[in-house]
């Protein structure tokens, strides 16, 4: 029997490596994505962000615009 153990145990870490890795794997897997989806969270972020702020500054550009020729037309007809 004495002989047996070593046996097993050597075929144990074989037969158990499988779970090791998938373990190691997933953990290594999870740190990367978690780092990458912070940075792909974030350059979403700045390009969305830019988008609206691009938009919303065109419609600022209208306002001051329409308020500039308002404010003409009222100092004329006084």
């Amino acid at each position: 029997m004495a002989a047996a153990s070593p046996s097993s145990d050597m075929f144990d870490e074989i037969v158990m490596a499988e779970d090791r890795f998938h373990g190691e794997g997933y953990q290594e897997g999870y740190a990367e994505g978690s780092h990458v989806g912070v940075a792909e969270g974030r350059r979403y972020g700045s390009l969305h962000g830019a988008k609206i702020g691009s938009e919303i500054g065109c419609y600022l550009g209208f306002a001051l615009t329409w308020q500039r020729l308002l404010q003409k037309c009222t100092d004329e007809k006084n």
